[in-house]
């Protein structure tokens, strides 16, 4: 008998020792940690010649919650580096590439990243790329896991 409430008095102190590292888990078990939902379609990436070294992607993405997502950069095999970029005017009426920190994607709202507009910059590519060939792109955002894609390469 002793040998048995000393077990349940070890069980149970481990579980009490061990409650504290299961709370951060707690709620996602519990289903109350709903990521945002997001709608990415169109995700291309543009051909460029194999003397090339830098190329850009396009997508669009809808954000389906009710709050504001942010992309925060993305990655790949394919590119040394990458960047987040617009097209911005200028007070002379051209426009100049600028790099961005992060897009947020309004909650119920579409963001198109799109020829002239956002864009994803690829950096010292590591091959030429062949169009009609898949390649995988990495978005990255605050408030979910990586969206991991096939974009296509078009000219």
């Amino acid at each position: 008998m002793t040998c048995v409430r000393f077990f349940n008095r070890r069980g149970v102190l481990l579980a009490l020792l061990a409650l504290p590292l299961l709370a951060p888990v707690a709620p996602a078990l519990a289903g109350e940690i709903d990521e945002p939902e997001l709608l990415i379609d169109n995700m291309w990436v543009r051909a460029v010649p194999p003397v090339s070294s830098t190329t850009a992607g396009y997508f669009t993405v809808t954000n389906t919650s009710d709050e504001t997502v942010t992309l925060l950069g993305f990655s790949t095999d394919i590119a040394g580096a990458g960047e987040l970029h617009t097209m911005a005017a200028q007070e002379d009426g051209t426009r100049r590439m600028q790099r961005l920190r992060n897009v947020p994607i309004p909650a119920g709202e579409t963001v198109e990243f799109a020829p002239g507009g956002h864009h994803l910059m690829l950096f010292r590519l590591v091959r030429p790329l062949e169009e009609g060939e898949q390649v995988e792109l990495c978005l990255e955002f605050d408030a979910t896991a990586p969206y991991c894609l096939p974009f296509e390469v078009r000219r």
